[in-house]
This record gives C-alpha cells, structure tokens and sequence, in this order.
C-alpha cells in the first residue's frame, strides 16, 4: 500500500476552474481494478478539453500513464512491483481516481498492460490514447486487417490519406496503416516533417499551407492510376479561416469514401474515433441541453486493443513514437504545460515525471 504522505494531482472543479490539490485522497481501487504509483503520466489536449468541451468535471486530469502496480486483485495477472501502462475510462461523473496526473490512481485491469524492456517508461506513459484512438479508426471504422493479420498475407486494396500526419494521432496512424499493408498513403504536414513521415510509411507529403494542396493531391491521385482515395483521416480537427480540415479530406477522397475525424462534425459523412470503445461515455455538448452517451462497442475495443500489442511489442523496431520529453517540475508548472498542450501546435508528446513537485 501508499505510504501515507501526499497525492499531488492536477485538478477542475466544479467551476471548471483548474487548480493543484496537494491533498487529494489517495484511491481505493475496485474490485477488479489495480493500485498504481504513477511514474510518469501521459498528457493530450483532451486532459482539459474534455473539461471545458464535454462536461467531464469535477475531476483529476490525465488519462495515459505508466507507473508501478502497488496492489492487484486476487485473480490479477499482475503483481505488486510490475511494471505498466494504460489509460484510464472516461466521461461525466468520472471518479478521481482515474485522473494520472497524480501519484496514485486506479486503473481497471482491462486497461493495462505489461512494460517490455525495449518500451521506455515515458514513451509507454504516452502510447495509449493516441495508439488506440488511431487503432479505432483503422480496424473498425476503415475496417483494415490488422498488423499481423497482413503478416498472414490479408490484402487490402483500400488507400488513404491522413490530414495532419505529424500530430500524435496521425503518426501511429500512419505507422500502423503501413504495416496493415495500405498503399498508397498519401498524408500533409508541415514540409520539415516530410523526411519522417515518409521514413514512417507515407508514399507521398503535401504541405497543408499550400494553396493548391488539394489540387496537388487530386492530380497525385489521378496519376498513379490507382482510383481514387477510399479513406480519409482527418487526424488534427482543426479550423481556420471559415474551412475545417474535415472539409479538405472530404475534397480530397471519392464521394464514397469512408470519412473520420478526431472531433465531432456537422457533416454526417464523418464518424468519430474514440480511444475507449470498451464502455459507454456520457458527454454533455455545447447547446446540446441533455448529455448523451456514446456506447460501448466491447468487440471493437478488443480489435483496438490487439493492434496496440502489436505497437507495444514491436516498439522501436516496427512502430514508434518519435519526439517524447519529460517534464520535471513543480505541479503549478505542469499544469501551465498542460494549458499549452491544450492550445494546440506541439509536436511529439510530454509525459510528466512523478511525484510532482
């Protein structure tokens, strides 16, 4: 068990207002849930967005992490003192001990897995949200076969292009559509991230700021004489000057493509990617005056779940995240980051070192 000193968490409260707790109760995990001290948490824009967004206050932050099990059930395949990572349920009346901005948090067992060695500690606090939000996407939205259903020579014949593949969604999507055996995959980013991107798997880099980038990427298209683009990820959900990235995606792909995009959108065409299909997720929606709930879909988590193994146990050899820092600092300055991360335009993710200070 804890020692019996402070859990430091990163906090909103009922006034959506965003604040550090020194004092916050330590957690008593369920009956099927696991005690961790985190070591390193994982963060995202969603940490506060889905504060001020989707109604998910009062609350502890943070969803990804990695940390040590320091109390398992009975049954558990776990053990005090192993090592793991995960992500943690969300949705209004989320209680706080799934926040991982925190020393101590609990975890259902479902939601956890195992550190290899060649996975380091921050990388593995950073991997699940983004990896399983990708994995949602490709496995049972495109309906792709998985890593290593291709490796048994699954073919498919579907392309795909991903708007903004240098953000974190974007890069494990890439990767993943590479080894699920897509061709082409054509992605936009800024130019200084093409090199990567195309060592990652793309077949062909557009820079999003051009003014002829959708033209550019029809005629790509229209040359390689390969039909038209049948799936497009719109993996940033950005909007600026009156045009959504969604609606470039959709410019871009056939008229019957299969369209997603990492946040809601008024065009119907496009559905919605969420990191944990394993339960329903009660969300309250700008002017929306009743919450709704988004709901589980057990058997897609499962094929979710299967391609994030294959991510954990090819680490560094297949797949990757390339840019992870650590920050180390007090839980003020975390939040600041947190804040920062929220606002957008980061590249690479930033895992938080624990105890925060």
């Amino acid at each position: 068990m804890p020692p019996e000193d402070e859990n430091t968490a990163l906090y909103v409260d009922e006034d959506v207002s965003f604040s550090v707790r020194r004092q916050q109760e330590i957690p008593t995990p369920a009956d099927d849930e696991i005690l961790i001290e985190t070591q390193f948490s994982g963060t995202n824009p969603a940490d506060l967005k889905h504060a001020t967004l989707l109604g998910i206050y009062p609350a502890v932050l943070g969803y990804d992490f990695c940390g040590t099990v320091l109390k398992a059930p009975t049954s558990s395949t776990f053990q005090p003192g192993d090592l793991v990572a995960g992500y943690t349920p969300t949705g209004i009346n989320r209680p706080p001990k799934y926040g991982t901005h925190q020393r101590y948090l609990a975890c259902p067992e479902d939601m956890v897995f195992p550190v290899p060695a060649a996975l380091p500690l921050h990388h593995a606090a950073s991997l699940t949200v983004v990896a399983m939000t990708a994995a949602d996407a490709l496995y049972n939205i495109f309906n792709l076969p998985l890593p290593h259903e291709h490796d048994n020579q699954a073919k498919t014949t579907k392309s795909l292009l991903i708007w903004g593949a240098s953000s974190s969604v974007g890069l494990c999507a890439l990767q993943l559509a590479r080894v699920s055996g897509v061709h082409p995959i054509i992605v936009t980013a800024s130019p200084e991230r093409h090199s990567l991107l195309q060592e990652l798997g793309a077949t062909r880099c557009f820079d999003y700021k051009s003014s002829s980038v959708i033209s550019d990427i029809k005629a790509t298209v229209r040359d390689s004489q390969q039909g038209p683009l049948t799936c497009g990820f719109d993996a940033v959900g950005s909007h600026k000057g009156g045009v959504s990235s969604a609606q470039l995606v959709a410019e871009c792909c056939s008229e019957d493509a299969t369209l997603v995009s990492v946040v809601v959108q008024s065009d119907l065409k496009f559905k919605m990617p969420i990191a944990t299909p394993n339960r329903n997720v009660v969300i309250k929606v700008q002017d929306v005056p009743f919450p709704i709930t988004i709901p589980a879909r057990p058997a897609d988590y499962q094929r979710a779940w299967r391609a994030l193994t294959w991510a954990v146990e090819n680490y560094g050899v297949k797949f990757r995240l390339p840019s992870v820092d650590v920050f180390e600092g007090t839980a003020e300055e975390a939040m600041e980051e947190l804040k920062a991360i929220a606002d957008g335009g980061r590249f690479g993710k930033l895992a938080l070192k624990h105890p925060l200070q």
